[in-house]
């Protein structure tokens, strides 16, 4: 090969190469943005964290199944579940109510106020504090589960008897501040994971207080 021939073809390949450098160059400088891409890239502003936690409003972690023995007492045509109160010679009768009780965190009570987020992604949140979400009470009962403590009822316990026993029990078990202080804990840790993973995805680091 002489020596045109190799010029020719170096300079071939440095056309070539001039060639691909601008084309580079060009989709370098005229790249049309990602709006999926600069989305998350994006850190969040307060708002957005905001409506992601009100968007589950009342959120429910924990859930308890429980059964509570009430007591109707045909004398006095009170029903309680304190074992204290009976008293012999009282024609009464027990039977068991079945409840399913969620705990959780009302979203809605959140605010703006409540969240911080500092320049390192960091998100603090104050979250609302636990309650009672929703609470269910089987309504049917099995009489043969009804149980006679004198042997014999003065008055029949008919269905109204039983849903004056079903009330009183979920009314002294939702005063009963024991069984919620011991979920306390839980409730929080539970809401908080939920809330940890989802913050996460979204690219910020979060921190929760009390």
């Amino acid at each position: 090969m002489n020596s045109l021939d190799k010029r020719t073809l170096r300079n071939y390949a440095l056309a070539l190469v001039g060639c691909v450098v601008v084309v580079v160059a060009a989709q370098l400088l005229f790249k049309t943005a990602d709006p999926v891409e600069e989305y998350l890239q994006k850190t969040p502003d307060k708002q957005e964290v905001l409506g992601l936690f009100q968007s589950k409003a009342q959120l429910a972690t924990t859930e308890v199944t429980l059964r509570r023995m009430g007591i109707y007492d045909s004398e006095t045509r009170l029903a309680t579940i304190n074992p204290a109160n009976w008293r012999l010679g009282r024609r009464a009768c027990i039977m068991p109510v079945d409840m399913t009780i969620k705990y959780g965190v009302d979203m809605r009570k959140l605010t703006a106020a409540d969240i911080v987020i500092d320049t390192s992604n960091v998100v603090r949140i104050h979250l609302p504090e636990p309650e009672v979400i929703d609470y269910h009470v089987e309504m049917r009962t099995d009489r043969r589960e009804v149980v006679t403590m004198s042997g014999w009822l003065r008055d029949e316990v008919g269905e109204q008897t039983m849903q004056t026993i079903k009330n009183k029990v979920v009314e002294e078990v939702m005063a009963d501040s024991t069984l919620f202080n011991s979920l306390r804990t839980e409730i929080q840790g539970n809401t908080r994971a939920i809330f940890r993973s989802m913050l996460q995805q979204m690219g910020l680091k979060p921190v929760f207080t009390n």
